[in-house]
């Protein structure tokens, strides 16, 4: 019993780990202090702007990266960002 109770904590533990992307390359970088200011830029055309900045900040913290331009343009410049996925899949990044 005490084998498969450890034996489920590690699968718990790997799924955890492996939940949030790795930072990769980028051509878009920009350092956690300038998050703010990118994020706006990039959800100034979003109907749902507080949504849209929280989960861009959050992207932006982990990956140290915004896409240039608006939701859902230039996403291929940063690996991280643009292959972060929500549990059903789709898209977590703005």
């Amino acid at each position: 019993m005490k084998v498969v109770f450890i034996f489920l904590v590690l699968i718990v533990m790997v799924s955890m780990i492996s939940a949030k992307p790795l930072i990769g390359s980028t051509s878009c970088p920009v350092p956690r202090s300038k998050c703010g200011a990118a994020c706006i830029k990039r959800c100034s055309h979003k109907g749902h702007k507080k949504r849209c900045l929280f989960y861009c900040n959050h992207c932006c913290g982990w990956c140290q990266c915004v896409p240039p331009g608006y939701v859902g343009q230039n996403k291929g410049c940063c690996s991280c960002y643009n292959n972060w996925k929500t549990q059903i899949g789709g898209p977590k990044c703005p």
